[in-house]
């Protein structure tokens, strides 16, 4: 027996269907365009203490390089799949680095919201991009280092009151007052160029980022250096001293301490952020200063 192939029935279905799988597909692809992704969700006080491993920030350089992405974006994924280090001591198995963020880097990037990750990856690519000079010049620390420094980020200070140690120390090891020359990390205007109770004698630059770059606790500042000044990578500024410190001075050793602040919009009012790995990276990469006129 055979039964009539109602044809209109049919088209009128494979209408239906079409139409049902089109919407279906639109709606799916509506949801992957405008998912909200993985924030990133960090305290600003564990970004400030910056404890990624420091050997990392080369090879992911290298990475990036190599593979032809972005280094701060790559730095920013790296730093957020791992709470940014909350440890104070973080230690990471470096021979995974490009395996495990770089092969996967623009799968790992779709997971996270893009306005939720735009911040850090804008204050790794400000502060990648305008740190250029180790803030010793070249050749006091080759053969004999002349200097030292570690990451004392969070240390209690107790000059007038305990305080947090918000930067990093570098040492002289000779502990001679204007022995060691200090020179500018960054191009940049000098903000700030004189004296403070605490401070000692200070520098402070600041980039056209908004980053700010202070230099305290100097034997003195260099002659001829004021505010409103635009100076290049490499600048003397002054040289290494222990000034300030509250009423008294003098009275611990010789050194500089370094501090940057960041422009952010993730944190209120003024925010710091361990120099430390920073430095360390930028050791290995002084460029050859004339340093003719930083003798005395």
């Amino acid at each position: 027996m055979r039964f009539p192939i109602n044809i209109r029935r049919i088209k009128e279905r494979f209408f239906k269907l079409s139409v049902f799988f089109v919407l279906a597909l639109a709606i799916f692809g509506t949801f992957r365009l405008l998912r909200p992704g993985v924030r990133v969700r960090v305290s600003p006080d564990t970004v400030a203490a910056f404890r990624v491993p420091h050997r990392a920030i080369g090879l992911l350089e290298e990475y990036a390089v190599r593979h032809n992405i972005s280094f701060p974006q790559l730095f920013a994924i790296f730093n957020a799949e791992n709470d940014f280090f909350p440890e104070k001591s973080a230690v990471y198995d470096l021979s995974m680095l490009e395996q495990l963020y770089v092969v996967d880097f623009y799968r790992i990037m779709r997971r996270y919201n893009t306005r939720s990750l735009a911040p850090y990856v804008a204050m790794f690519e400000n502060l990648f991009g305008e740190m250029i000079a180790f803030p010793i010049p070249p050749g006091w620390y080759d053969d004999e280092p002349s200097i030292m420094f570690g990451d004392s980020w969070g240390v209690e200070h107790n000059f007038q009151g305990n305080r947090m140690h918000m930067g990093t120390a570098i040492v002289d090891r000779e502990n001679i007052r204007g022995r060691v020359p200090i020179v500018s990390m960054t191009a940049g205007q000098v903000e700030e160029a004189g004296w403070n109770n605490q401070l000692g004698y200070f520098v402070g630059i600041i980039t056209t980022s908004g980053t700010y770059y202070l230099y305290a606790h100097l034997d003195s500042v260099a002659q001829g250096l004021s505010p409103g000044q635009n100076i290049p990578p490499g600048h003397h500024l002054g040289y290494m001293g222990n000034t300030g410190g509250g009423r008294g001075g003098r009275t611990f050793p010789v050194h500089v301490h370094i501090g940057i602040s960041p422009d952010v919009d993730f944190a209120r009012g003024r925010f710091w952020i361990n120099p430390y790995p920073f430095l360390r990276h930028l050791e290995g990469q002084q460029p050859g200063y004339d340093t003719a006129h930083l003798a005395r």
